[in-house]
């Protein structure tokens, strides 16, 4: 299966840490006003009753019934209510590992979704509420849990959300670039080149690379080498000076370069793949290749 962003992203998004600081419900009277701050902290905030409004970097929102919101960290922030009628909020505040930070703004979600099951996203502030207050030693791994279903949920909202609201011309094309990478690893691929395809300036196109892809496009491209690298040693009788022509290297560099990420040379890593093969299909599969060699 060939790489796409996509998959890259639901790699990283596989692996994410985040912790929950705290969690409540509250209930504000008319006349409410939290002044400026700037948390070095994510809130998450789903409005249950009446009507608040939020003031993020300059920016308004309204906080209405039925719309979760996620306020990110190092944003200036202000709170209040709108309208005669209290306003009820469930909230939760959480960190994220600085890793995670980058994969979550390579997301470009947005400021709020509507929720289209209420009953499940207040069970799961509920949930979360009760776990908070338990003393037992699964504690953090429940209100983690409890914290990841409601990123879930606010991930596959947004994703419905961009769906109906497509602009393809406003963000690059980053599956084409991945997969000019996947067709040309027998090439020499520059940066410059890969930046071009992008319509963006190298420098640009680096930093945005590696905010996505978790590393620069080198380690990319290297990482790719290494993994067609394995696939050739293993699913064909290619000798490895063929392989690593076929990934865009000399033959000593790719030995080199493999034992490196592998611990092991090309020459043993097929070895080595071929005899566990052979052992788990049997000793019949044994006398077969013996027979055919």
């Amino acid at each position: 299966m060939k790489p796409t962003i996509d998959g890259i992203l639901q790699n990283q998004l596989k692996k994410l840490q985040a912790d929950v600081i705290m969690s409540a419900y509250t209930e504000s009277v008319p006349g409410w006003l939290e002044q400026k701050s700037e948390p070095d902290f994510y809130r998450f905030c789903y409005t249950e009753k009446g009507k608040g409004w939020a003031m993020i970097d300059e920016e308004k929102h309204d906080l209405q019934p039925g719309t979760l919101y996620l306020f990110p960290a190092g944003t200036m922030q202000s709170f209040g209510t709108e309208g005669d009628e209290n306003f009820s909020r469930y909230w939760c505040h959480f960190r994220l590992e600085l890793g995670d930070v980058q994969v979550m703004n390579s997301l470009q979600l947005p400021p709020f979704v509507i929720v289209q099951d209420r009953q499940a996203v207040k069970e799961l502030f509920d949930k979360m509420d009760a776990y908070q207050h338990s003393n037992t030693i699964t504690r953090e791994l429940r209100l983690k849990a409890v914290l990841l279903e409601l990123l879930a949920i606010y991930m596959d909202e947004s994703d419905v959300q961009r769906e109906d609201q497509p602009d393809p011309d406003s963000e690059v094309k980053w599956n084409e670039v991945l997969a000019y990478i996947e067709a040309n690893l027998h090439e020499n691929i520059q940066v410059e080149e890969l930046a071009k395809f992008a319509f963006l300036h190298p420098n640009y196109f680096i930093t945005s690379f590696k905010s996505i892809m978790g590393c620069s496009p080198i380690q990319y491209v290297t990482n790719r080498r290494i993994a067609l690298a394995k696939d050739l040693l293993m699913g064909t009788e290619l000798p490895v000076a063929a392989v690593a022509k076929q990934v865009g290297m000399q033959n000593h560099y790719l030995s080199r370069l493999f034992k490196r990420y592998m611990g092991i040379t090309p020459v043993q890593y097929r070895r080595i793949g071929r005899l566990n093969s052979c052992s788990r299909l049997g000793p019949e599969a044994s006398t077969s290749e013996e027979d055919n060699s």
